[in-house]
């Protein structure tokens, strides 16, 4: 990184340009192909990503918009919803490169889930564990997905995902801390 006049680091944003010229090329590539063209401009490394985390994100949102209903506390509904709306939002960015593509898609599952148990037996705790261990395996999926896609514009996509993920985790993270809900780590401080 280089300095300035005043022995400051600056920041060097020709990579990211580069970048970002990289994925707009890619993009323009894709103009006047037709589907099965665009199809063989992928690996199956990459159509393996799509498919599987376009299941991931069906079985997430179905599992996640139950889980709300179940919830009693305002906080945490609210860190749901934002959750709810990060998945839907990328379900249907999934939906549309898997089409672009021609990707078959996975089953998609009801948009709400009947299931009568017993309310007094989910805790928000419980809730909040399970979304929260949901997260931080998903992370780990956006990072190989990232690392299997070879063209910078699915990339960009896995990239922008995992820092969605990463955002939801901290915000549940601290949401997590501050009602006790994450588990004590033993402490080793002398």
């Amino acid at each position: 990184m280089q300095t300035n006049s005043k022995g400051k680091k600056k920041k060097n944003y020709t990579r990211g340009v580069e970048m970002r010229i990289m994925r707009i090329s890619e993009k323009i590539g894709y103009i006047g192909k037709n589907r099965r063209q665009k199809q063989k401009m992928i690996t199956l490394g990459e159509a393996y990503s799509l498919w599987t985390l376009m299941e991931f994100r069906y079985d997430a949102l179905i599992t996640t918009k139950t889980l709300y209903e179940f919830t009693k506390d305002a906080d945490l509904k609210v860190i749901i919803e934002r959750g709810i709306n990060v998945l839907e939002a990328q379900e249907i960015t999934l939906e549309k490169l898997m089409k672009e593509f021609l990707i078959p898609m996975p089953d998609k599952p009801p948009k709400y889930a009947n299931i009568s148990v017993d309310v007094g037996t989910i805790t928000d705790k419980f809730i909040f564990r399970d979304i929260y261990n949901g997260l931080s395996n998903t992370m780990f999926k956006h990072i190989s997905n990232y690392q299997r896609a070879h063209g910078s514009y699915l990339r960009e996509v896995f990239r922008r995902f995992l820092v969605q993920e990463m955002d939801l985790y901290d915000e549940f993270y601290e949401y997590g801390k501050l009602k006790g809900y994450l588990h004590e780590q033993p402490a080793f401080r002398i």
